[in-house]
């Protein structure tokens, strides 16, 4: 079968997973399906060669992370961080969607899921932006954007994603640099989307008369203390080490590759069961994502099968010929951001953009693929405010009043449209690839 062949049966799989998908909640399944009749019966390809395809080291880092947070989001020691600090600075509500800008990049800095800000903040924010007089959808914005700081952070599920294509690819070797460009890159997209929005909204023009519209919130139960003192922990492990054995330290660098975040947190989820910092087994059915486990799956075969047949390759190296090499990484921003409106961005566009990208090189030339990979990934974010994709959903679904969850819909997509453009030029300009 010839790759032209191999790609036209992959797009319309593709197609047809995502829609269907979407429809009957399996997206996974349909994609597997796809990835074993064509790889088997289209390509010849073993049995054994089409299972093997299957992520499980991915799986596998993205449960120990869910499953350490799923503890932290059950006893509500997230949500209680949260009040204690809105508390501190109620005199000041102009400052307020900054706090919980910041506060939403912190909770995905620590490895928790990049829409576990808006579960824990979105009901909070909504009701400070009726109490001080500002636009709802200005408060949900600064939560979803805020989350794009640590969208990308290397030890999250997003960069561990990105991790598993990488090195699978040719640049195996610079995984590293790599993900902590996107990180910083994703950073500096959020501080500019953060300080645009609030310039549009006129932040500085929150007003209250009465600073007790937020009450003095209750102290952290010993069990939130605990489960706060081992996210430190993680974090601990996970930055100070590395970061010491960058600068020349071998000890702490010898340690730093013995810390895989994945064995880390199960070791933490552990303490956490042993503690009864919270029921196990909610934590395990409502807090560890196995449908997206499973889309990410699917799909990630589906690709594999792909890539095996040339689909991938034939892709990459027309667009690596055909597009003027500075407009490709803004091409990409906008795709991705386009593709995540209707799929995952973060277990289905990534993978499958992040595949393109040595073919793109191959005839391209003088493409920043730093650039480029940050820029797929950052689409991807970017788009996720959309009500069609996980952020905007989940921002409709914890605004509790009827009224205002109504109006925010066609804004919310109008948004979207926007922080995807102002990702692209950012790209453009070549900000995407200076670390």
């Amino acid at each position: 079968m010839s790759a032209s062949t191999v790609l036209i049966l992959f797009l319309v799989a593709m197609v047809l997973s995502i829609y269907f998908g979407n429809k009957f909640d399996a997206i996974g399944l349909i994609s597997m399906s796809f990835a074993y009749l064509i790889g088997v019966f289209g390509l010849g390809l073993k049995t054994s060669v089409v299972v093997g395809m299957f992520p499980a080291k991915i799986l596998f880092t993205i449960i120990g992370i869910c499953w350490l947070f799923g503890y932290a989001n059950e006893n509500g020691t997230l949500r209680q961080i949260t009040l204690i600090l809105v508390y501190r600075f109620r005199r000041f509500p102009s400052i307020l969607p900054w706090v919980f800008f910041l506060i939403a990049g912190v909770i995905c800095m620590t490895g928790a899921s990049p829409y576990a800000p808006n579960a824990v903040l979105m009901p909070i924010i909504i009701s400070i932006c009726l109490a001080t007089n500002m636009n709802p959808l200005f408060g949900s914005l600064m939560v979803n954007i805020g989350s794009y700081i640590g969208a990308q952070v290397p030890w999250g599920q997003g960069a561990n994603i990105q991790r598993g294509v990488l090195e699978a690819g040719i640049h195996a070797g610079e995984v590293d640099s790599i993900l902590w460009n996107g990180f910083f890159t994703c950073a500096l997209f959020a501080l500019v989307s953060g300080i645009l929005t609030f310039l549009l909204f006129r932040g500085w023009k929150a007003r209250v008369t009465d600073t007790n519209f937020i009450t003095r919130p209750e102290p952290m139960t010993p069990v939130q203390k605990k489960t706060f003192a081992l996210i430190l922990v993680l974090v601990v492990l996970m930055v100070v080490p590395s970061l010491l054995g960058n600068l020349g330290l071998s000890a702490l660098a010898a340690l730093s590759r013995k810390l895989d975040i994945s064995l880390v947190c199960i070791v933490l989820a552990t303490v956490a069961a042993l503690l009864k910092l919270a029921d196990a087994k909610t934590v395990v059915t409502r807090h560890i994502p196995w449908n997206t486990l499973m889309m990410l799956a699917g799909v990630s075969m589906l690709v594999g099968v792909a890539s095996e047949g040339g689909a991938v390759d034939l892709i990459g190296s027309w667009i690596g010929g055909n597009v003027p090499t500075a407009i490709i990484v803004p091409m990409f921003v906008l795709l991705s951001g386009f593709m995540s409106v209707f799929s995952a961005g973060s277990s289905v566009v990534v993978p499958t953009l992040f595949v393109l990208v040595p073919s793109v090189l191959t005839t391209a030339v003088g493409v920043n693929y730093h650039a480029l990979y940050a820029g797929i990934a950052i689409g991807a974010n970017a788009s996720a405010v959309s009500p069609f994709s996980g952020g905007g959903s989940l921002t409709l679904a914890n605004i509790k009043q009827d009224d205002i969850r109504e109006k925010m819909f066609l804004p919310l997509i109008l948004s979207a449209a926007a922080l995807v453009l102002v990702a692209a030029v950012l790209g453009a300009v070549g900000l995407y690839g200076l670390v």
